[in-house]
């Protein structure tokens, strides 16, 4: 009786906490630009090949390189990027680079706290590009795409 109370009690806690998640399903995330950047729109695959780094490095039109940013930790916008766009784990992302790195020196993403630290960055630097939460969106940045 007491181990299915405890499970009971478990199940309940964890639909309690999975319904008060800060990102509900209908939040909407961006990837970002610097507003100077002329791309004006990206699709989801050329999206994945600039973050993985598997195309140019630089904005032709810009001749900047090309700076993606990534998200630190297992946070929801992370989770919901690597499975629409990237269409990998953390972990198969993390392998990715890895190998990537001991073969041609292709270092991962620069990783930021936080929707405000990559708005801040991509606005102060030409070249980057982010993931955030739609409605982080402000200042010398533009959306390039919706997921």
């Amino acid at each position: 009786m007491k181990s299915i109370l405890t499970t009971l009690i478990a199940a309940i806690a964890i639909l309690i906490s999975s319904s008060f998640s800060p990102f509900s399903p209908d939040t909407k995330y961006v990837i970002i630009v610097n507003s100077e950047n002329t791309t004006s729109d990206l699709t989801a695959s050329k999206a994945k090949l600039i973050f993985l780094r598997k195309i140019t490095k630089r904005w032709k039109e810009l001749n900047k390189n090309i700076v993606p940013v990534d998200r630190i930790g297992e946070v929801p916008i992370r989770t919901a990027f690597l499975n629409k766009i990237l269409k990998m784990s953390s972990t198969d992302l993390y392998r990715y680079f890895t190998e990537r790195e001991h073969k041609n020196a292709t270092a991962a993403p620069s990783r930021l706290r936080s929707d405000e630290e990559v708005v801040k960055y991509v606005e102060a630097n030409i070249g980057a590009i982010g993931y955030v939460n739609k409605s982080s969106v402000k200042g010398n940045v533009k959306v390039v795409l919706n997921f």
